[in-house]
């Protein structure tokens, strides 16, 4: 099989609509499809005010991604999709463990013409949701522990995203937490085909720079 190209979809992590304006308008002018992380300051440590409402205006002419690191899914996930630029939502397994409320959500979503995205911590074993990968658009692996940017990149992740390659040669696997031009290759290399850099992209001088160093 081909190798895949890697997809870059930043991610903006924000804690409040000042802080998601500075953060969009810098990514923004280079990129149509965006990750924006909503947090509930229960699943993660840290809560921000990012809603559809918040980020209306600004985004309207781009294609979003929703990464909830959130407990009640469900709750979240009925207020994004009515934004109609939002493409894809992923939520977490660690949420709620429940696989038959994981795949009632799931074909919800399909139902309303959403694709679906499920992550799991650096921590979880491909084991625990060996039975409902299929199901996913995109698997989604986090590089560090969910809630906060600036980590370091855990590396154990390597295998994970290998042998998540082998066994399923077409899913979307997607890389979310330290992404960086340190260790985009590793990644890439694994079988990843998108990445979502972060405070990489926001702590760069100059973002265009920064994007060609990805690729």
């Amino acid at each position: 099989m081909a190798k895949k190209r890697v997809k870059i979809i930043p991610s903006i992590l924000s804690k409040n609509k000042a802080e998601f304006t500075k953060h969009w308008k810098k990514i923004s002018p280079y990129f149509v499809y965006t990750q924006i992380d909503i947090m509930d300051g229960k699943f993660v440590r840290i809560k921000n005010s990012i809603t559809p409402d918040t980020v209306k205006y600004l985004t309207r002419r781009h294609k979003l991604e929703i990464h909830l690191m959130v407990g009640e899914v469900l709750k979240y996930i009925t207020s994004w999709i009515k934004l109609k630029n939002v493409k894809k939502i992923i939520w977490h397994y660690e949420a709620n463990k429940n696989i038959k409320k994981i795949k009632a959500i799931n074909i919800y979503l399909k139902n309303k013409k959403i694709k679906t995205g499920l992550a799991i911590n650096p921590n979880t074993p491909l084991s625990k949701i060996k039975n409902i990968i299929s199901d996913f658009d995109t698997i989604q692996i986090m590089g560090v522990k969910p809630g906060s940017q600036g980590q370091k990149f855990q590396s154990k992740i390597i295998p994970k995203i290998k042998a998540l390659r082998y066994k399923y040669p077409n899913i979307n696997i997607e890389v979310d937490g330290a992404v960086n031009d340190k260790t985009f290759k590793a990644i890439s290399k694994a079988g990843a085909n998108i990445v979502c850099p972060g405070s990489y992209f926001q702590k760069a001088k100059d973002v265009k720079l920064a994007l060609d160093k990805l690729k």
